[in-house]
């Protein structure tokens, strides 16, 4: 087994004891059916350059004899002619085919010794000319059935064995200097003869045996693509029915929520008398705080499942951004301020308008200033900007001085419902909601989101919308506010 082993890994070809039952099957059934078809045509030729043997021997050998061998003769061919053709009709199972083997490799070695039968009963009767002659029918048969069986190594020994006896062992026996020389060649010429069909054998066994690796591979490949598309199939069935589930989650739990909103705002003000305790009067505060943001984590639910379903609805108008941003910094003043964090704007001095959603523009900037004020300590900045590209494009977006995103979190931070290991440490914590809802409305626009964090430096988030986005330049204001 050590042998083969390593012999196959000089060779570059895999060990018979790594393939699998059937793989070796169907390996040594191609490597019959290949010697097969090589040896068709000399089935048909062998009785034709039998009956010229025969004429040609005629002149040393006696008829009858020669009568009786080519009789033998073409019995043997027919012989493995009918094993051959029944072979070439059926598909054999993986049990059968070392049976087939074995009987092709065995009615081989009868026709070949038949075939060689004069070398062995004629040699001696023969003339120098006629043994001569014998000789070289031995040798041009041992050469070409080489080639044709190379591909099985049974049927290589069905033939060295008879042919290169016949070559050897007649001349070696006649004992003359000349007869010896020529044993000695023929003994040469079989052993050299061998080793070359050995090699055309293994090159033809690592041929099959690439192909068969090929045509696996393809089987592999085919059946990975059929998992791949069914997975991605039952993922995007499975995506579409959470989408759907979400969105109509979000409305039927948004209907009990406006109630629970409205009632508790009445309370709260006690429109239609007193509660009669301060205390209920906090209690419906609270219950109106935590309706109200019950109620913007379903929209903000609603907006995302909208997003991957792909039923996002744009209404773009020309908007001007100075005014988005205005409008987005005073919504988070108060926040800020209790904080002690610091708002600023920075403008170019000629900032074209935006050909944008007007509702989904301002969720963009909502959710980007809502998360750089979540997480920048107090004394630190947050920067609303809006800039235009000499590609033409447009960027707006917001920097912040907060503790930063860990290169590893930012594929995080992207998904639904992802946090990163700076949002596990705020102390307030999101949903997780804001940048997938903010990466979705970019890019239903055509655009893209680009993020750069330094830990413990800050993040910079811009949107990047493209030139067909944007419309002609707008004066900056004679004076410009800062907004703090």
């Amino acid at each position: 087994m050590s042998a083969t082993i390593q012999q196959a890994a000089r060779t570059g070809a895999k060990p018979q004891a790594a393939l699998s039952p059937a793989r070796a099957a169907r390996l040594e059934f191609e490597q019959l059916r290949l010697a097969e078809r090589n040896l068709r045509p000399m089935l048909y030729s062998l009785p034709v350059i039998g009956a010229l043997t025969g004429v040609l021997l005629a002149a040393w050998v006696n008829p009858a004899h020669l009568v009786a061998w080519y009789l033998a003769l073409c019995g043997a061919s027919a012989r493995f002619w009918f094993s051959e053709k029944l072979l070439e009709h059926q598909t054999l199972p993986p049990d059968k085919v070392r049976r087939w083997h074995d009987d092709l490799a065995w009615t081989l070695a009868a026709v070949n010794t038949v075939w060689m039968f004069p070398q062995f009963a004629f040699y001696d009767m023969s003339s120098e000319t006629g043994q001569m002659l014998l000789f070289l029918i031995a040798c041009c048969s041992l050469a070409c059935l080489l080639v044709m069986v190379a591909s099985s190594e049974r049927m290589l020994w069905a033939t060295i064995m008879p042919i290169g006896s016949a070559m050897t062992i007649p001349p070696l026996m006649q004992g003359e200097p000349v007869q010896l020389a020529l044993g000695a060649l023929g003994l040469g010429l079989s052993i050299y003869l061998a080793h070359v069909a050995g090699n055309i054998h293994r090159g033809a066994r690592d041929l099959f045996m690439t192909r068969e690796d090929k045509n696996e591979l393809i089987e592999q490949l085919a059946a990975a693509k059929f998992e791949s598309d069914t997975a991605r199939q039952r993922a995007e069935a499975a995506s579409l029915a959470k989408s759907e589930f979400l969105a109509n989650m979000s409305h039927e739990l948004r209907t009990p929520l406006n109630a629970i909103l409205g009632f508790s705002e009445v309370m709260q003000k006690q429109i239609f008398g007193s509660l009669g305790s301060h205390q209920y009067v906090e209690y419906t505060g609270h219950i109106n705080d935590s309706g109200r943001h019950l109620l913007g984590l379903i929209n903000e639910i609603l907006d995302l499942a909208r997003i991957e379903s792909g039923r996002v609805i744009l209404r773009p108008v020309d908007l001007e951004i100075r005014e988005c941003v205005r409008t987005s910094l005073r919504a988070f003043e108060l926040v800020a301020a209790e904080k002690n964090v610091r708002l600023e704007s920075e403008f170019d001095r000629n900032l074209p308008l935006l050909h944008a959603d007007e509702r989904g523009a301002h969720q963009i900037l909502l959710n980007l200033v809502s998360n750089a004020v979540k997480f920048t300590p107090a004394g630190g900045t947050v920067t609303v900007f809006a800039r235009p590209l000499p590609s033409g494009e447009l960027d707006i977006g917001v920097r912040d001085t907060g503790g930063g995103i860990d290169p590893a979190d930012v594929e995080a931070v992207f998904a639904g419902f992802g946090r990163g290991r700076h949002d596990i440490t705020a102390q307030k914590k999101g949903a997780g909601l804001g940048l997938p809802i903010v990466k979705g409305l970019v890019e239903a626009h055509g655009g893209k989101l680009l993020l750069q964090s330094d830990v413990g430096q800050g993040t910079t988030i811009t949107c990047r919308f493209p030139r067909e986005r944007v419309t002609a330049s707008q004066p900056a204001p004679a004076r410009l506010a800062p907004t703090h």
